[in-house]
């Protein structure tokens, strides 16, 4: 099974600065992705450039959907993480991750996981898709709500997602316990930001260690502002 984990930064292109669904799409499609987590995906709401673009992305691929919103934008319409996959989606649920105090100037914004399960040649996955927020305090609250739906999972777990965190950062400690980072790369081959000349690695690809990882691979495409991390599974 093909994961690919991908922030699309709403389907902006990064080299035109328009919205461009197809281009996503075709990343998808060109990379071979059967299991797909999203962030940074709009719905359909006020602002006439957003479309429910999740739906519109799984209709171009003929792929089953999940949209997590986490946020309603004023003006703009809801906001969160989506789920396309090549395989029926046998269940979903979105769950928000609490909201801490704000109380200092740096940027807060209500966040959500979701949960899926998936069946593929007769094995059942447990798919988790996040985005950590910039803070600390919000990162805490984001690794121990998927923490708790790793240990709640009955299936074997794939977790992805845009962390917002650095490999050696001691908060995904409490994630590498329970699960293998199935994305490292050597060299600094597996730094996913920015996509036009990547410094850091903030995207990851989690997974039960009973999951025999085949291949990992960042592709050097510039669609986003964010490269893909693409895992291929067993």
């Amino acid at each position: 099974m093909r994961i690919m984990t991908f922030n699309i930064q709403h389907c902006k292109n990064y080299i035109s600065k328009k919205i461009d669904v197809p281009a996503v799409a075709d990343a998808i499609a060109l990379l071979g992705a059967e299991v797909v987590v999203l962030n940074e995906v709009y719905g359909a709401g006020a602002h006439p450039a957003y479309t429910a673009q999740a739906e519109e992305l799984a209709g171009k691929l003929g792929y089953h959907f999940y949209f997590a919103p986490a946020i309603e934008f004023e003006n703009e319409g809801p906001y969160g993480n989506a789920f396309l996959s090549r395989f029926p989606i046998l269940e979903a649920q979105t769950v928000p991750v609490p909201t801490v105090p704000r109380n200092h100037p740096g940027y807060f914004e209500d966040r959500c996981a979701f949960r899926a399960v998936v069946e593929s040649d007769k094995k059942r996955y447990t798919v988790i898709g996040i985005h950590f927020g910039l803070q600390p305090e919000e990162q805490e609250q984001c690794v121990k709500t998927v923490c708790r739906l790793i240990d709640d999972a009955v299936y074997p777990v794939i977790l992805a997602g845009d962390f917002n965190v650095h490999p050696d950062n001691p908060l995904l400690e409490p994630i590498r316990q329970r699960l293998a980072d199935c994305g490292e790369l050597p060299g600094g081959d597996d730094l996913t930001f920015p996509s036009d000349a990547p410094k850091e690695k903030i995207d990851y690809v989690f997974c039960s260690r009973e999951l025999t990882v085949k291949s990992v691979s960042v592709p050097q495409m510039v669609v986003s502002d964010h490269l893909p991390v693409v895992v291929e599974v067993e």
